[in-house]
């Protein structure tokens, strides 16, 4: 690669294949594309497995929080969360303050499929990182953290 990279999508001299977006899409889909793969196996989608993770960092969540965080359109997530509710993976509530809003939480079933599930992603994930130094992880997510942030303040039009 050389030392001058063209970034701009509407320049004469871009190259689609060093973009950081079209790379970004890349590792994403061939990472998720394996892990996907074992998750059938175990009975699961990409997406619950996702909401699982969300699920992990939370006691309890509201399915629009939930969606937010996992990247999953609300009316997508309440569907899965039906799903996974029927396959004992979590439990629904109604908020007692406003029960317009359903609180979702893992059970045990869901924390141990989590568990079963998680050294085989750890695996997939010190697969990508290899070769890559401690530093170099913590500057690529300081970078990607100052990418969203730039897309989250900075309106297309």
């Amino acid at each position: 690669m050389s030392k001058h990279v063209i970034l701009d999508p509407a320049a004469h001299d871009f190259n689609l294949f060093n973009s950081p977006f079209y790379l970004i899409a890349h590792a994403d889909f061939q990472y998720h594309e394996d892990v996907e793969a074992v998750l059938v196996k175990n009975g699961v989608s990409k997406n619950i497995y996702r909401l699982l993770t969300v699920l992990r960092e939370r006691e309890e969540a509201s399915i629009s929080w939930l969606a937010q965080q996992a990247l999953i359109k609300r009316n997508t997530v309440s569907r899965l969360v039906e799903r996974m509710a029927q396959m004992h993976l979590v439990t629904t509530t109604l908020l007692h303050e406003d029960n317009r809003v359903t609180v979702v939480a893992l059970t045990p079933a869901g924390r141990a499929l989590l568990d079963r599930l998680t050294p085989v992603v750890s695996r997939q994930t010190a697969r990508a990182m290899a070769g890559l130094g401690q530093e170099q992880l913590q500057q690529f997510v300081l970078t990607l953290r100052q990418i969203i942030d730039n897309l989250n303040k900075l309106g297309l039009e």
